[in-house]
């Protein structure tokens, strides 16, 4: 049996990016993954490159359309990706009467070009085909159709076997997404606190009118037992749009948020008389809080593995090409007998920018609002104040930040009108885990998690 330097397990945007880092450095690399066909793109996804204007998991992201790569300007790598692209302009948050907070005006950032962009949609298959073939470049091994089901370890190496097949490796990053079975089974998870389940149904959509075609839209609904919610991302293809309907509790029929915003809400229901299902996709996952230390016995966490809900298409990439580098200089001190340096690296920037940087209980709070505010009529009025628009983002840690500032500036005008919100608006300085409760109660009885 070949002994590979390092075992990759989920060819995902992190996962691809950490066995083309290391292949890159000489590694001998093994990426193992459970589709029998890396570029096919089954479950749903915004494909989206998010905070184009913004330092984002401390890294400014970039397309450069001639030579038609995507990279990172302070991690200083890049990537091919040969498909089409097209700039989202402005994220727009709608209570659920319609009114509206918008994270710019797509009128004043279209005037900027790519530079007014603040996101960037693409096809996501077309990245794997382009990342896979760099992998293959890179002399990495690909193993589709193998799903990961038992890993041990020695303090000399790693052994992962599924399907049938078994792979021995110096190192193992686990790539292997938010609902990691191998975060799982090596114990990752079991100092970390429970919120809930993040449940979805939607796909691609056509003949939708939104109101713009470069415009992302979120909004959120309290006709369900617990909050719903709908995302809704231009893709890049005619006039096509990404819809994503969510809930975080399984008492929530998700057809029912689907009928609220497409049929029912008269504010919503007009954007979506003519539109017509291209493609219907689902997706599920655990949410809980981060791993605080993403290494132990040779196994390194990568990309969403290790986090408390997604680290979004950019921040999986930048923690995948840090993974695969970080063991490259860990195999190099290995073989040359000097001390360790490279995964303590990673680890202190996992700490520095992720954890520290950027606060998980920031990204839930998009998910939260709706349970601090927890009737329509409160949040409703809470929009309806807010006048001016806010910065152009498309940042979720940023935007509940600009959001938090609005609304302590309308604090006064809420106390003389309706001082009854006040208490509610409180609670937003309470742990997430209080926030969340009611949902996690509702989850708990499903969980199995070792």
């Amino acid at each position: 049996m070949k002994k590979y330097d390092l075992i990759v397990v989920g060819a995902g945007p992190a996962g691809l990016l950490a066995a083309k880092a290391a292949g890159d450095a000489g590694l001998e690399v093994a990426l193992v993954e459970r589709k029998s066909d890396v570029t096919h793109l089954d479950r749903l996804c915004g494909q989206t490159l998010v905070s184009l204007n913004d330092y984002y998991f401390d890294d400014l992201v970039y397309y450069n359309r001639r030579g038609k790569k995507m990279g990172f300007s302070k991690n200083g790598f890049s990537f091919a990706y040969d498909g089409p692209v097209k700039n989202c302009h402005a994220w727009h948050l709608f209570s659920p009467n319609g009114s509206c907070i918008p994270f710019g005006i797509p009128e004043e950032t279209r005037k900027k070009g790519d530079d007014g962009a603040i996101g960037l949609a693409f096809d996501k298959e077309i990245l794997f085909k382009c990342m896979l073939q760099e992998a293959e470049e890179a002399g990495v091994d690909i193993f589709p159709g193998i799903n990961i089901n038992e890993v041990s370890t020695t303090p000399q190496g790693v052994t992962a076997s599924g399907s049938g097949k078994t792979f021995e490796g110096s190192y193992l990053i686990a790539a292997d997404g938010a609902n990691s079975r191998i975060a799982r089974i090596l114990g990752f998870n079991k100092d970390r606190s429970f919120y809930s389940y993040l449940l979805t149904k939607g796909g691609y959509l056509s003949n939708v009118k939104a109101p713009a075609p470069d415009l992302m839209v979120s909004s959120f609904t309290y006709k369900p037992v617990a909050p719903g919610y709908m995302f809704m991302i231009p893709r890049v293809y005619d006039d096509q749009s990404t819809i994503a309907f969510i809930s975080l509790d399984p008492r929530v029929n998700l057809d029912d948020v689907v009928n609220y915003f497409m049929r029912e809400n008269p504010f919503f229901a007009e954007w979506f008389k003519s539109s017509e299902w291209v493609k219907q996709l689902a997706f599920s996952q655990y949410i809980y809080t981060p791993v605080i230390t993403p290494y132990k016995d040779r196994v390194l966490l990568a990309g969403d593995t290790g986090s408390s809900q997604e680290l979004e298409n950019s921040g999986a990439m930048i923690s995948g090409w840090k993974a695969g580098n970080a063991i490259a200089a860990a195999v190099k001190e290995d073989k040359v007998g000097i001390a360790s340096q490279g995964i303590s690296h990673y680890l202190d920037w996992w700490k520095r920018v992720y954890l520290e940087g950027h606060r998980h209980e920031d990204y839930l709070m998009n998910f939260a609002m709706p349970y601090v505010i927890d009737t329509e009529e409160d949040i409703n009025y809470i929009f309806s104040l807010i006048k001016d628009p806010m910065p152009p983002c498309w940042n979720p840690y940023a935007v509940i930040k600009y959001l938090g500032q609005t609304i302590q500036s309308i604090i006064p005008t809420i106390q003389e009108e309706r001082p009854q919100i006040l208490p509610k608006l409180a609670k937003m300085s309470q742990p997430m885990t209080e926030i969340l409760e009611p949902t996690t109660k509702a989850c708990k009885p499903l969980l199995e998690l070792d």
